[in-house]
């Protein structure tokens, strides 16, 4: 029987306790990210772990999968889901650098989704304008313009 030293009895309590509040906070940033992808997610959460002075494994780092892809041809499917990958990342009260990478995919996805949307309601106003200069034409007993077609008139 050896004699237990309180010095080092004091520091395993310490590093256990460290490696508790580890642990905690780690799991608890994966359950933000998991609470906020919603649909979005598509595993995890994954953890990677230290064994303690006590024999227990605690959890140093953690991760999730969400879907990143960026919806093809529909600008305001794009915009949802840029702002849904945003709120994922940054769900954490402390997000990570990792965190903070992906919540910048999420706004870049955004940004190309609201100019593609921006640049679809400027092709609508331009025909807008285009049919309605068209229509005060007409109703002076002039043939419509049309973009890139002849138009023939009779004589």
């Amino acid at each position: 029987f050896s004699p237990r030293n309180p010095l080092e009895d004091a520091r395993t309590r310490v590093a256990i306790q460290q490696l508790q509040t580890r642990d905690r906070e780690v799991r608890q940033h994966e359950q933000a990210h998991m609470a906020a992808a919603g649909g979005l997610l598509k595993a995890g959460p994954f953890y990677s772990y230290i064994q303690g002075p006590d024999g227990k494994r605690y959890a140093i780092g953690g991760s999730v999968e969400i879907d990143t892809t960026e919806p093809r041809d529909d600008p305001e499917a794009a915009l949802e889901k840029g702002l849904a990958i945003q709120t994922a990342a940054l769900a954490p009260a402390q997000p990570s650098g990792a965190d903070l990478a992906v919540a910048a995919l999420g706004a870049r996805m955004e940004q190309r989704a609201r100019a593609e949307l921006a640049r679809r309601e400027a092709a609508v106003n331009a025909y807008a304008q285009q049919a309605a200069g068209d229509a005060f034409i007409a109703a002076r007993g002039e043939p419509p313009r049309s973009i890139g077609v002849a138009v023939d008139r009779a004589a």
